[in-house]
């Protein structure tokens, strides 16, 4: 990579996209780790692939994988949620490579909002790893007012991703939004800004 990356991770509801936008806002670019994972929907040799795994009734009329299906199928086993990741994985992966070293020749630099970029173990070195994060209670609230989820729902997708905290503290910064969103707009700006400055004073210095 040419420029800075910049990756915003954490769990479900946890302020996580808001962020990563926020940190983009100083001139970079964002990218949505979520778009690359349906965009590899997209592609004919996975399409195939979940049909074999998970079935016909995972796709619309015209072939097509449907989300809101799959996801219905997925949450609620987990060891089928564990199927399907290990099925996207290498797809996310190329996709996301593609379009980081795309990226890369125009930006400033890149900000890449992505759930699993510490478990899917990207060929693509961040240099700054940010945990997003908030008390499960907060979250449930927020998943409950922003998808409708009802309370059985919401606690069940926070169990799904229960497993992954143990990466998710490798991250070389966290920043709890349990707190108004001017704070964390505040917040997310100045971990991007004092970063910046920093790998600019250590480019500087070679």
């Amino acid at each position: 990579m040419k420029v800075p990356l910049i990756v915003v991770t954490g769990p479900i509801a946890s302020g996580k996209s808001t962020v990563a936008r926020v940190m983009a806002e100083g001139g970079g670019v964002y990218v949505d780790g979520d778009a690359l994972a349906h965009a590899a929907l997209e592609d004919p040799g996975f399409t195939e692939k979940l049909g074999e795994e998970f079935g016909p009734e995972v796709m619309d009329g015209d072939g097509r994988v449907t989300r809101l299906r799959l996801a219905g199928m997925v949450f609620s086993d987990q060891k089928k949620l564990d199927r399907l990741n290990r099925l996207i994985r290498p797809y996310v992966k190329k996709l996301a490579r593609e379009r980081l070293m795309e990226l890369a020749e125009t930006s400033k630099y890149i900000v890449l909002d992505a759930v699993l970029f510490l478990q899917y173990k990207f060929r693509l070195k961040a240099d700054l790893v940010v945990l997003t994060d908030a008390p499960e209670e907060v979250r449930i609230r927020r998943m409950m007012r922003r998808n409708g989820f009802d309370r059985k729902e919401a606690e069940l997708r926070i169990e799904r991703q229960r497993d992954l905290f143990e990466d998710w503290e490798k991250a070389g910064v966290r920043l709890d939004t349990d707190i108004p969103i001017a704070e964390v707009r505040k917040e997310a700006a100045r971990i991007r800004d004092e970063f910046l400055e920093e790998y600019g004073r250590s480019r500087r210095k070679w």
